[in-house]
């Protein structure tokens, strides 16, 4: 377009030189154009003392110059409008084809945005619902916590309750009195023994249910994590030094981890 428009110009400012030129040989005003020359040449013939041939041909030349300025400055004319309603149509339509592009460019824009709009929309509502949720589920877990640990031992002190049963139906069979006679007594005191070892049996057989054992460590060398020392025994013949010689109370085990060590006597070295 630059290009195009610098030779418009280009074009229009010879066309002003010829009509110039063209003024100055009709008038014989001095013109130092592109027509100088052809003036010159007229007005020097025109004054001098030349014959009527010079002067016909000097007068032929003027006009001939003159019917060429004419024509050169019509066409200039001519193809300077033709040239400017060439560029105006150009112009009109790389602005029209610049305004759909941008109309289409925007509504690409737009479009998107919107895309984008939705997408952030539906990001937001997802992180909002997924909060919630890890909200729920740290509370949920809290409480699930608490449970646990408040009541742990539920299996456990359910299987002691036939225990706690038994042990009250054999003190129940227990009569108190001074009138009792001694084979009613004997009577009474085996009953109740044979109903402890039930109780007993029982309770082991629960303490096994749920991982603790009962250990007796007498004749084992004495191991301070499972044993408690509480008093030396003197060596006696046969036993090695530094192994268990008495137990005063029994150590329990949960799933091979102490709970309770056992009070031993062990032998002197």
């Amino acid at each position: 377009a630059s290009g195009a428009m610098t030779t418009l110009r280009s074009m229009l400012r010879a066309g002003r030189r010829i009509g110039l030129a063209r003024h100055a040989a009709a008038t014989g005003e001095a013109y130092h154009g592109i027509a100088s020359v052809p003036a010159a040449a007229a007005r020097g013939l025109a004054s001098s003392a030349a014959g009527p041939a010079a002067v016909r041909s000097a007068r032929s030349r003027v006009a001939s110059f003159e019917a060429f300025a004419r024509s050169g400055a019509a066409s200039s004319r001519a193809f300077s409008a033709e040239g400017e309603k060439k560029d105006d149509a150009e112009e009109e339509a790389d602005e029209g084809n610049d305004a759909v592009e941008s109309d289409e460019e925007t509504e690409k824009l737009r479009a998107e945005l919107g895309e984008r709009d939705a997408q952030v929309k539906d990001l937001n509502d997802k992180l909002l619902r997924t909060l919630a949720d890890m909200e729920n589920l740290r509370e949920r877990t809290r409480r699930q916590a608490e449970a646990a640990e408040k009541f742990a031992i539920q299996g456990f002190c359910k299987d002691l309750l036939d225990v706690a049963d038994n042990l009250g139906r054999a003190v129940s069979t227990v009569e108190v009195g001074e009138d009792a006679d001694a084979a009613k007594t004997a009577a009474t005191l085996k009953s109740l023994h044979e109903g402890v070892l039930m109780v007993e049996k029982q309770l082991a057989s629960t303490f096994a249910k749920h991982g603790v054992e009962k250990y007796d460590p007498t004749g084992e060398p004495f191991d301070a994590n499972d044993h408690m020392a509480l008093f030396n025994v003197p060596l006696a013949e046969g036993a090695e030094a530094g192994t268990v010689a008495a137990v005063t109370k029994a150590g329990y085990k949960l799933h091979d981890r102490v709970i309770r060590a056992a009070e031993v006597g062990v032998y002197q070295a």
